[in-house]
């Protein structure tokens, strides 16, 4: 293993320790792939605007505590580009340090032996986490970076968080005479109808999306894979494609462009009354409802059984790459200052990501922010029922058949059952695949 003067002894134990192991992902000797830029650890990140300007600046705060190798951030794309990048990277033998990836993406470097264990550096004296800090974690967000093909290793770390959330618009609601949003699906069908029937909207612009797919799986009492067999053709699934078949053949929906925010702009001008987004989006539509808070609210999404919740665990984590001890050093570095509670009060309250600590809902700016609006609590209490997407190899993949199943539902090209069942079969096959390479 390579050694410069300013390379951690701490940490550079932990690595030759995780050599030692004989891990699948870290053969000994030199690191198996090369840094795209060996002065500085890259790190290959989405946030775009104000939260790049707020990453950018937290970052060149940890660069003042003297990495190894001081931290830059590039941004390259959405997610899906990330991704796609990342694999022509592992081909070419040539990357970051560390990339913003979902669990699906993560199983995938894994299998190509790019993905660097992270046990030994959490575990690392004085650079790692205690059990204390650990145990700060909500276990959703730490359990979906341990993955059970890979011997359960820790291939990737919490990052920036969010959940699947129910935007309502007060001002449409009152116009068809309704009180408060629905705590079910069957409210939300009756309310969709009232809106359509008293006020001649749409009640949600929908934007096609696997994750939310998935949630609305969850909040049925169902599951999207068990025992590696996907789900897709269980009765939570069938009734969630069930009912974006009915909203489409009644028109009491409409879907938008992919990749835009055309919900938002029509949520904000009371073209529709629901749309169900991230809980990071809050920032933005409170800015674009004026400030009103009592105009809107941010809610649970819909349920079959609300004593029984569930959503959707959105949002990145951050995959380190094998490109040696001093870029590990950095990239490690800055994901523990980044997720230390002061630090991520600072990202929350800017952001409207939810904390994945409990102890930064105990910071004195986070209490007041809560208390101002109940919305503003509102996503951080559905982390107790978040739940998160598989994360196996081949998922990926399924993530587009999933949202192409939803595309022909919406566009009227196939039934919700049909629809349903055919994709299952696709998620078969697929992970078929995976499990082949």
């Amino acid at each position: 293993m390579k050694r410069t003067a300013s390379t951690p002894l701490i940490l550079l134990a932990a690595l030759a320790t995780l050599a030692a192991a004989g891990c699948a992902q870290k053969p000994s000797g030199d690191a198996p792939f090369a840094p795209i830029d060996e002065a500085r650890a890259v790190f290959w990140d989405r946030q775009t605007t104000e939260t790049g300007a707020l990453m950018e600046k937290i970052a060149n705060r940890f660069n003042e505590s003297n990495p190894p190798l001081p931290l830059k951030i590039e941004t390259t794309g959405n997610y899906g580009d990330i991704f796609q990048k990342v694999m022509a990277s592992i081909r070419a033998g040539r990357l970051p340090a560390m990339a913003v990836s979902y669990e699906s993406m993560t199983a995938q470097y894994a299998a190509s032996g790019a993905a660097l264990p992270l046990d030994p550096l959490i575990e690392a004296p004085g650079t790692g986490l205690t059990p204390e800090d650990l145990a700060d974690f909500f276990p959703a967000v730490l359990e979906s970076n341990r993955f059970s093909e890979e011997g359960g290793a820790m291939l990737s770390f919490p990052l920036t968080k969010s959940v699947l959330m129910l935007y309502a618009n007060h001002r449409v609601l009152r116009e068809a005479g309704i009180e408060r949003p629905p705590g079910t699906w069957d409210e939300f069908l009756g309310q969709s109808r009232a809106i359509k029937e008293k006020t001649g909207k749409h009640a949600w612009a929908v934007a096609v999306d696997c994750s939310t797919i998935s949630a609305m799986i969850f909040s049925r009492g169902g599951e999207v894979l068990v025992g590696g067999v996907p789900q897709y053709d269980q009765p939570a699934s069938l009734q969630t494609f069930e009912l974006l078949e009915t909203l489409v053949k009644e028109d009491l929906v409409y879907t938008i462009p992919a990749r835009t925010f055309e919900d938002e702009a029509a949520f904000a001008a009371d073209r529709i009354a629901f749309t169900l987004r991230t809980s990071a989006g809050s920032a933005n539509m409170a800015i674009a409802m004026g400030g009103k808070n009592a105009e809107w609210s941010l809610n649970p999404i819909p349920q079959s059984d609300p004593a029984r919740p569930a959503t959707v665990l959105f949002g990145p984590n951050v995959t380190l790459f094998d490109v040696g001890a001093d870029q590990a050093a950095s990239a490690w570095g800055f994901t523990r200052y980044f997720t230390s509670p002061e630090v991520m009060a600072e990202w929350c309250l800017a952001t409207g990501y939810v904390p994945i600590r409990r102890s930064v809902a105990r910071d004195p700016r986070l209490v007041a922010y809560f208390e101002e609006w109940p919305s503003n609590r509102a996503p951080f209490d559905s982390l107790a029922f978040a739940r998160t997407e598989p994360n196996v190899r081949g998922w990926q993949a399924i993530r587009k058949q999933v949202e192409q199943a939803q595309a022909a539902v919406m566009s009227g090209l196939q039934g919700g059952r049909e629809a349903a069942l055919a994709l299952q079969q696709a998620a078969v096959e697929e992970l078929a695949r995976g499990a082949g390479q």
